[in-house]
């Protein structure tokens, strides 16, 4: 039935708002964790970046299981280990173990993106993929608007505990919802077999587009999670540093499909990615001058969403529909790449410069490092496109 993709879209894209809910929960107890467990910033981007590390080993072998058609059950299994996860951290006594935890959460985290990334890709028509993908890059986000509020009161009412439990009980909640999944054929292009490893011209294209993911990712996750700190020593109250930053988180909610639409409608990505991540770089400075932080959040949060479906976008330009899972595997290693090393790098700017600002700072400089990137990927595609279509004439536009 064709409604029965938009039913497989829904529980997908609570899927992914379940791991933003649960990724932001550190960030969200931050101060709580470092007066408990007697941490500092590096040891906080150490457990924001254990969720994203085991993506570097996992993605990969990840994206080969799901070439065999076994989606469904690789996503059930990462709901679960996000569960078991989010329960262990509510009863963690110290850092080493709060960190093991946190590992096993981002294993099933990279999991669940995997799969839902391309569950999207072969059950949509390519005329609905632009949409499809937008709808779903939202989730992520709104999983960490949601918890930032949420996740504030629940950390002033139960202590940091709380928190974490809380990611345990919204992973077991979306599991439920997966498991509802209807067990139907795939479309036809979706059940062909991957060929297990990747075209040697794509790889380069893949993997930049990779990195260019993460730039865009990190740069958001540095502003979530530091933010509110820095409003906090600037003196606002806890609330209202987290009000503020769910308010750009929403920008970005709002802003992901409608510059979806309009990225699609101008036909040039690749030009809109530059924009967008040149203003996006100019808002966070702003903000960290703290001149009128509401307009910088705002500016912030409707750059950065117009960028999700062109960039998610760019490994479609490249890949063969058979090599669509071993090159998405490919495309999240490089992603994951970054998102666990970030935050790692991140904290320590903060205790070298002893100021929260230093982390947006660095988001600023990895928004512009994307135009670089941007013009590498769009020169090695087009050679790429040269070699097939055999004269420049053929040559699909890009930018």
């Amino acid at each position: 039935m064709p409604e029965r993709r938009w039913i497989i879209l829904a529980a997908l894209f609570a899927s992914r708002a379940a791991i933003g809910f649960q990724f932001q929960s550190v960030g969200s107890a931050a101060n709580l964790l470092m007066a408990d467990l007697g941490i500092g910033y590096s040891q906080v981007g150490m457990l924001l970046g254990a969720y994203m590390l085991p993506g570097v080993i996992v993605a990969f072998p990840a994206g080969l299981l799901g070439s065999r058609g076994r989606e469904k059950m690789l996503g059930i299994a990462g709901l679960l280990l996000m569960a078991a996860s989010g329960l262990a951290l509510s009863y963690s006594g110290d850092l080493a173990f709060a960190l093991v935890a946190r590992i096993i959460g981002g294993v099933g985290g990279t999991i669940v993106g995997l799969v839902a990334t391309k569950m999207v890709a072969d059950w949509f028509e390519s005329s609905e993929m632009v949409l499809a993908m937008s709808l779903l890059q939202m989730s992520w986000p709104f999983g960490a608007m949601v918890a930032l509020p949420i996740q504030a009161l629940i950390g002033q009412s139960f202590g940091w505990h709380g928190v974490m439990a809380s990611g345990a009980i919204c992973s077991v909640a979306v599991l439920l919802a997966f498991a509802m999944i209807p067990r139907a054929a795939q479309p036809i292009q979706a059940v062909a077999v991957g060929r297990g490893r990747l075209a040697r011209a794509a790889r380069l294209p893949v993997i930049v587009s990779g990195v260019i993911w993460g730039a865009m990712n990190l740069a958001g996750v540095l502003f979530f999670s530091y933010a509110p700190l820095l409003m906090v020593a600037q003196g606002s109250s806890p609330t209202i540093a987290a009000s503020l930053t769910s308010l750009a988180i929403w920008c970005i909610i709002l802003a992901i499909p409608a510059g979806g639409y309009l990225v699609n409608r101008s036909g040039r990505p690749i030009s809109a990615i530059v924009g967008c991540s040149l203003i996006g770089a100019a808002a966070l400075l702003l903000f960290v001058a703290d001149f009128h932080p509401t307009i910088s959040c705002l500016i912030f949060g409707l750059s950065i969403g117009p960028m999700s479906g062109a960039i998610l976008s760019l490994p479609t330009r490249v890949l063969e529909p058979v090599d669509r899972s071993v090159g998405f595997g490919l495309f999240y290693t490089c992603f994951y790449v970054l998102m666990a090393a970030g935050p790692l790098a991140a904290g320590r700017l903060q205790d070298a410069f002893d100021s929260p600002s230093a982390a947006l700072v660095a988001g600023a400089a990895l928004l512009a490092s994307m135009v670089p990137l941007l013009a590498l990927f769009w020169s090695v595609s087009r050679r790429r496109e040269d070699a097939q279509a055999g004269h420049p004439a053929k040559l699909r536009a890009v930018s």
